[in-house]
């Protein structure tokens, strides 16, 4: 009886990790290969390491960034573009890039 329970255990485990792989992948929007991605209104926290490096446009405007560093977004080493609007009077203020991350302001 162990047997079977270890098996629907190991097959749940792995179903929901497929659940969590296919939502990462499917959060941002893709707008052309592998350049220009919308990630808008999704209740990001941080960048998705489901982007590729070749990115150059990013949208993540009505996310939140609790906090931006140098490092936040230097593995998008092609990024031109960034908006990262926020609402106004919601707890969030509008992060520019500091301009040692690669992105011009």
């Amino acid at each position: 009886m162990a047997l079977p329970v270890s098996c629907l255990l190991v097959a749940m485990l792995f179903s929901a990790s497929c659940k969590a792989t296919t939502f990462s992948d499917q959060t941002c929007t893709e707008k052309e290969a592998n350049k220009t991605y919308n990630c808008e209104n999704l209740g990001l926290r941080e960048i998705p390491d489901t982007l590729p490096n070749t990115t150059e446009f990013l949208e993540f405007s009505f996310n939140f960034l609790p906090a931006i560093q140098n490092t936040t977004f230097c593995r998008l080493t092609n990024l031109i573009f960034l908006d990262l609007t926020s609402p106004c009077g919601q707890g969030q203020e509008t992060h520019a890039p500091d301009g040692k991350s690669g992105v011009e302001r």
